[in-house]
């Protein structure tokens, strides 16, 4: 059960530039802060220019900590750019079988529409 959160409720951390190994910690750091702040956390990784897998997995583990305090992180809005493109070689988007309507597991599919904005909002 998620959390009826006011405006007042939600919070927003902008990444922008880089977001790599090389400053995971802070990263990991800026996410975590934010999450003990607010009900609802938006990501807006809009201005992103490099990402790489341990970005994509701290925002994993961060929305699974943030479901399990019965918070909610959610991007403000679907991948795009360097996310997207990261998200694209990992293998975390739609693969060719899903469009094609071949059942996938649960967690990849949510995980899938976390990052598209298609799940139930």
């Amino acid at each position: 059960m998620m959390p009826n959160a006011s405006n007042d409720d939600v919070g927003t951390v902008v990444f922008e530039g880089a977001r790599t190994l090389r400053n995971a910690e802070e990263t990991h750091a800026l996410l975590m802060s934010a999450m003990k702040a607010h009900a609802v956390l938006e990501i807006d990784c809009g201005a992103l220019d490099e990402v790489d897998l341990s970005f994509v997995q701290l925002l994993l583990a961060a929305r699974k900590s943030a479901g399990s305090a019965q918070r909610i992180l959610r991007l403000a809005q679907p991948a795009s750019g360097a996310l997207r493109d990261t998200l694209q070689r990992g293998g975390f988007l739609m693969t060719a079988e899903l469009a094609a309507g071949v059942p996938a597991p649960a967690d990849q599919t949510t995980d899938s529409d976390f990052w598209l904005h298609t799940e139930a909002r």
